[in-house]
């Protein structure tokens, strides 16, 4: 084997490691990299002794080959591939190669875990932020939901205060035009039914059709009770024609009653003034006529014109009388005046003897003729000349005169 220092197969100063370090250049290692490099790297004495061992045995046979056949080439090369590299391994010892190449890879490592780390650094800061704006996002939806629940309690409040001003605007509204269809129609029908008496109201308990109904109901019960009364006394002509008396007597103190309270009221209205042209005065006389209209019962209860009738009637038929048929002469009163404050008033009709029988107007009371032999109970009209609404009832008999 050479022994030169520049020649030879190996070299240790060659091969060990320069422990200078170039001005300028700094080798950064982590203690656990040291730490792993060292472990990786301890010297495993009893390999070491086996591969000194096949060196000597190497360098011995080939001492003795060199000596027979002055060859001594199969050993050196086995020696430089398997042991010699073994050998520098065992012993930490790297060519300037492998120790570039070993600063090549720790330079690289070095990067990559600089890069590693930068990265690292870089992922933690996108993570924090990240995290942070997701929490500014938390932040930021809790705000906004509580605003967005206030803003909706808000809306739905003022949507309520809305909705209940609109339904009492509505009610107020729907109440007016109830209202105002009702003062026009009954405008309407006051015009209608303006000097047209075949038209009246519905809801007037008084009107004209529901007096032909009390007219027909005094004649079935109270002129019947105070038939049964005066009969026993006199003849049932006699009786029928006091009875008959006391009606019209009756109706005629009521219109002339009414008449009297009618211009009061329109004196009260409007003075006392005579021009009929004068539109002041047309509207006084038909609210005087409302008036009396509506003041018809309490005419009758709380006034002294009951008891002026009253009176009257008693001058003209007798205390007797008058108190044998007191419940048909109070009957008699109430309807006559009802008929009487009718707006025209209603007009109640006798027969004279010898009047020729009208079916249409007339019917029977006990015995059916050609003729009136006497009136027994007045026709009711609804006014001077106007239509039927309820008929009269007669004694017939075929004689023209009696």
């Amino acid at each position: 084997m050479a022994k030169s220092k520049k020649g030879g197969f190996f070299s240790r100063s060659f091969s060990l490691p320069n422990s200078r370090v170039r001005k300028g250049q700094r080798i950064e290692r982590n203690i656990e990299e040291r730490q792993e490099e060292e472990e990786e790297e301890e010297i495993d004495e009893k390999e070491l002794h086996n591969v000194l061992r096949m060196i000597k045995t190497l360098a011995v046979n080939a001492k003795k080959d060199f000596k027979k056949k002055k060859v001594y080439r199969y050993y050196c090369e086995e020696m430089i591939d398997r042991w010699i590299p073994d050998l520098k391994r065992l012993l930490r010892i790297r060519s300037r190669e492998e120790r570039r190449h070993r600063e090549e890879a720790d330079a690289q490592r070095e990067n990559d875990r600089r890069e590693t780390q930068r990265e690292l650094r870089n992922f933690s800061k996108g993570y924090d932020n990240k995290r942070n704006r997701t929490d500014e996002v938390a932040a930021l939806k809790n705000k906004h939901e509580d605003e967005l629940v206030r803003q909706k309690k808000e809306h739905d409040d003022a949507m309520t205060a809305l909705k209940r001003e609109h339904q009492r605007e509505m009610d107020r509204l729907l109440a007016e035009k109830e209202k105002l269809l009702t003062r026009l129609s009954q405008t309407a029908g006051d015009k209608l039914r303006e000097n047209n008496p075949n038209f009246s109201d519905l809801s007037d308990p008084y009107r004209p059709t529901k007096l032909s109904e009390m007219f027909s109901e005094l004649y079935d019960n109270q002129w019947t009770d105070a038939m049964e009364i005066l009969e026993a006394d006199r003849q049932e002509k006699r009786a029928v024609e006091t009875l008959l008396n006391i009606l019209m007597k009756c109706f005629e103190l009521c219109k002339e009653s009414s008449e009297s309270q009618l211009s009061s009221l329109r004196d009260a209205c409007c003075g006392n003034v005579k021009n009929d042209k004068d539109n002041d005065l047309v509207k006084s006389a038909k609210k005087a006529k409302e008036m009396r209209r509506e003041m018809a019962t309490w005419t009758l209860n709380e006034s002294r014109i009951y008891h002026a009738l009253w009176e009257k009637l008693e001058e003209s038929f007798g205390k007797d009388d008058v108190e044998k048929c007191k419940l048909y002469i109070q009957k008699c009163v109430q309807c006559c005046w009802f008929m009487c404050v009718q707006d025209p008033a209603l007009q109640l009709t006798v027969w004279t003897i010898g009047t020729k029988m009208d079916g249409y107007n007339m019917k029977s009371f006990t015995k059916n003729g050609q003729y009136v032999d006497f009136s027994v109970w007045p026709a009711l009209y609804l006014h001077k000349d106007g239509p039927l609404l309820s008929k009269g009832i007669v004694q017939g008999t075929n004689q023209a005169t009696v």
